[in-house]
């Protein structure tokens, strides 16, 4: 029976659905249900006798979702038995819990609570559909850009990508891991971070985030709507008459290998770092990343065209890896080759082409325009850190044009004078303060004593 009334259920329905609520026996003999193994024990038996199993409601399991829904919201099952449920994520989080009460278990969309003995209120909170940790600029960062693509152009790098976007991130990787980048021209990629020796304050731009988990920023001045978005200006280096020259640094002339042993500091390295010590190492050198890596890719196969040169002319293949310890710029040794004293060099080339850019092609993307939809850097072009090719005598290196070729990614010989347009990397730890990344909010950094 069932609520002492006779029931059309099966025993095996019963036992899943209900509970047994007691066991009578007619003549006398006394019955006890035992839960252990589903059976009934029977003592002072009287034969003949007949004993009635009266089942009741069942236990109910009640599930709440916060940053989703459940289907359904409650079931009611038997002793020992088990609860089923289909469960969604809103949009913005992810099929992973952050936290769950009543011990269940979740496996795609199914999450199952088993062995229920009693009635039971259960909830499950879904992760947010973000990799980084909360509060940090790369956490907001990926919060705030909603649309995530795979790739800006889905043709290849061949052409130039130049359509205005806000709320947009773009995959790559670096090392394996995956990192996130702007393309087309942004305009919400705005950081407001340190300030001058001038006490005027530094805004930047955010080129993408690092395979460490921090943010890559290019200078853009004391203002969004600067035209003169860059430090100085200078020669690479100051000759141009061997392949060590393409080098941020350099060590004995007259090959790569002999490059690469980075013993001496190039021009264009010398007016950065004195930059650095007198803006930003006190105050703010704390809040930079020393893992980030720079690449100064010197690889090549013939000892005249540069990896650059392969990738971004030949096969329309940017990367943001660099292969050569060598050739990575760092600070830390354990992730480079350790040789940077301050954690600041230049773009590279093959950040301009996920940007953007193509080589020899007007590019009026964001690492042009300033807010006002002007050149950053007025008719300036300015050096990128990537080397092109030698040739015959002439070392080059990768520059991008001002206002008389927009964002056009070109060539030339290291000894000319370019902008020089600093590059820095934020700690993956490091908070925001505010800010959507407008040029009107641009984001703004916590200010702490570690500088995280």
């Amino acid at each position: 029976t069932l609520n002492g009334q006779s029931t059309t259920k099966t025993y095996a329905e019963l036992l899943t659905t209900n509970v047994v609520k007691n066991v009578t026996c007619k003549n006398g003999t006394t019955a006890n249900w035992d839960n252990t193994d589903f059976s009934i024990k029977l003592k002072n038996i009287h034969t003949p006798d007949y004993c009635t199993i009266d089942f009741t409601d069942g236990y109910i399991v009640t599930l709440t979702a916060t940053n989703g829904t459940t289907s359904p919201s409650n079931v009611t099952v038997g002793y020992n038995g088990t609860a089923t449920f289909t469960v969604t994520p809103n949009n913005g989080y992810i099929l992973e819990l952050e936290s769950h009460t009543c011990g269940g278990t979740l496996s795609g969309n199914t999450y199952t609570i088993s062995n229920i003995t009693s009635a039971k209120s259960c909830s499950i909170t879904f992760k947010e559909d973000n990799p980084f940790t909360s509060g940090t600029l790369t956490y907001q960062l990926y919060k705030d850009k909603t649309t995530r693509l795979t790739s800006a152009r889905g043709t290849g790098y061949n052409t130039v990508y130049t359509s205005d976007n806000t709320k947009t991130l773009y995959t790559g990787t670096e090392n394996g891991t995956t990192v996130y980048y702007f393309a087309g021209n942004a305009t919400d990629n705005w950081v407001k971070f340190g300030k001058n020796a001038s006490n005027q304050d530094l805004y930047w731009r955010i080129i993408r985030t690092n395979s460490d988990g921090g943010v890559r920023l290019l200078y853009h001045g004391t203002s969004t709507t600067a035209t003169d978005a860059y430090i100085g200006t200078s020669q690479f280096n100051s000759s141009s008459d061997n392949i060590a020259y393409v080098s941020y640094m350099y060590g004995n002339l007259g090959s790569v290998a002999n490059a690469r042993e980075n013993t001496t500091d190039s021009t264009i390295k010398t007016i950065i770092d004195k930059w650095y010590k007198d803006n930003l190492n006190t105050n703010y050198g704390k809040y930079l990343s020393t893992t980030a890596v720079y690449c100064n890719d010197r690889s090549t196969s013939d000892n005249a065209y540069f990896g650059a040169y392969t990738r971004l002319i030949t096969n329309k293949t940017p990367s943001y890896d660099c292969a050569a310890t060598e050739d990575k710029f760092t600070v830390d040794s354990t992730v480079g080759n350790g040789k940077l004293t301050y954690p600041i060099a230049l773009m590279t080339a093959d950040e301009v082409s996920f940007a953007g850019g193509v080589y020899g092609k007007d590019a009026e993307t964001w690492y042009y325009y300033n807010s006002a939809n002007k050149s950053s850097t007025g008719e300036t072009w300015w050096w990128l850190l990537s080397p092109y090719r030698w040739f015959i005598s002439y070392a080059n290196v990768f520059f991008v044009y001002g206002s008389s070729r927009p964002g056009y990614l070109n060539d030339s010989d290291v000894n000319s004078a370019y902008g020089v347009r600093p590059a820095v990397s934020l700690k993956s730890c490091v908070k925001t303060s505010g800010g959507d990344g407008s040029a009107s909010a641009p984001y703004t950094i916590e200010e702490s004593t570690s500088g995280c």
